[in-house]
């Protein structure tokens, strides 16, 4: 008996907003260019509907998005311009809202993974404040 290729339950495309439930964990990779430290974020998601629903989601640090989602966090841009996030900043619970994106995987274009996108960072507004 062949059984389907497992294909994860996804969060629809759309904006929602991002709970961290847990603290980020580091993970240690290799590569072709040698070791490197992934960030797993974990977060509660709701929806325009209420509905709570997960999503877990891998950073690695030269990644755009990692550093938008760090300042969502609370992080501080430093004057090299890199943003760092405090050890002893409590950002559990900390919320944001973003979109969900379907990108496709590099090594498989059969496959497709919920990626975070347009993280929103509060106080950070585009709109041209009246005077």
């Amino acid at each position: 008996m062949n059984l389907p290729d497992y294909q994860p339950r996804m969060l629809p495309e759309g904006t929602y907003t991002f709970t961290l439930s847990e603290e980020p964990e580091k993970r240690k990779r290799s590569g072709s260019q040698g070791d490197f430290v992934t960030v797993l974020f974990k977060f509660k998601v709701t929806g325009n509907n209420e509905e709570k629903r997960y999503h877990a989601e891998s950073f690695i640090p030269w990644n755009e998005n990692y550093g938008q989602l760090l300042k969502a966090l609370g992080a501080k841009m430093r004057e090299d311009g890199t943003v760092h996030l405090s050890d002893s900043l409590d950002i559990i619970g900390a919320s944001f809202k973003a979109d969900i994106i379907h990108a496709v995987d590099d090594k498989d274009p059969q496959k497709k993974w919920a990626r975070l996108a347009n993280i929103q960072i509060e106080g950070d507004s585009e709109e041209e404040i009246p005077f």
